[in-house]
């Protein structure tokens, strides 16, 4: 049974009409076009007295630390990458949850805020964060990271390790997935019938994100579509899915599929939650960043 706060939530979306950014192609140019102005949201003035920040710009790329302030921090390094449909930025929301990972668990964790569509594609954005696992590795003196990503993020992050196998790097030690939006064409059957129980995600926006973001390559691409690719190979797997999100239904599937090809599948599904409910302020969020940490642990 969905907590009161998950379902306060919810409603405070439909009530602030948050799935319009989705409902159409002119409100995803509109949206493009808003969030630019505005610029991605920044670590608080509380994260900055509470955590060891750093900041760095790396090929035009910003890319922020987080690591506990005491000497004492976990040895554990974790790669994450944010969610946003790859056309909106970093939110106030991905600082809270990473910051509590920080606070609770002790990990350093790089944030980079990759290139976006559309003046960005993913061509682009996924040499960009191959770069950047391989930049961080070297400056950590690590063989491999953890890598974690939310909704495009988690999308991106399974185009990352592909992008590593391809070029016969090491891949991430472990992987967290969390609600990840694996197939951009958003033509599974059943979204049609769920989309209006879903009240943050509009298929018809979402496409044409989908499309500003890949670029010259075909919307079925791996990197693109991560769901098309080859899952054989990949590390350790904690997936988290929402029955109350048009993205279930293909996270089902690829967790089904990365089963089938050998690789440890962990599937947390969220029975009435909406999208990305692991990094809400709500009960079953907290929940979550417990079995993030027990995965992050478990697996490297």
């Amino acid at each position: 049974m969905p907590s009161l706060q998950s379902h306060l939530v919810a409603g405070l979306l439909r009530l602030t009409r948050r799935k319009r950014i989705y409902s159409s192609v002119q409100h995803v140019r509109d949206g493009v076009a808003q969030v630019r102005q505005q610029g991605p949201a920044r670590p608080s003035a509380r994260m900055l007295q509470r955590l060891a920040v750093q900041h760095e710009v790396v090929d035009g790329i910003e890319v922020y630390r987080l690591a506990p302030r005491t000497p004492a921090a976990s040895a554990r390094h974790v790669l994450y990458l944010h969610g946003g449909a790859y056309i909106r930025p970093i939110t106030v929301h991905h600082w809270r949850f990473l910051q509590a990972l920080v606070e609770a668990e002790g990990y350093t964790i790089t944030v980079p805020l990759y290139p976006l569509a559309p003046e960005a594609t993913c061509s682009r954005a996924v040499a960009a964060m191959v770069d950047c696992y391989q930049r961080t590795c070297a400056a950590e003196n690590l063989a491999s990271l953890g890598v974690m990503g939310d909704s495009a993020g988690g999308g991106l992050a399974l185009a990352l390790c592909y992008a590593l196998r391809e070029r016969g790097l090491a891949l991430p030690s472990k992987l967290v997935l969390i609600c990840p939006w694996l197939d951009v064409r958003m033509n599974h059957p059943a979204i049609a019938a769920h989309e209006q129980d879903d009240p943050m995600l509009a298929a018809l926006g979402l496409k044409e994100a989908g499309r500003l973001y890949a670029g010259d390559l075909p919307m079925d691409h791996p990197y693109v579509s991560p769901l098309q690719g080859d899952l054989a190979g990949l590390p350790p797997l904690l997936i988290f899915a929402g029955t109350r999100d048009i993205a279930c239904h293909d996270e089902l599937l690829f967790a089904d599929a990365a089963r089938a090809a050998g690789v440890p599948v962990e599937l947390q599904v969220g029975d009435g939650l909406i999208h990305v409910w692991p990094i809400l302020p709500i009960p079953e969020g907290k929940a979550a960043r417990q079995l993030i940490a027990r995965h992050l642990r478990e697996n490297g």
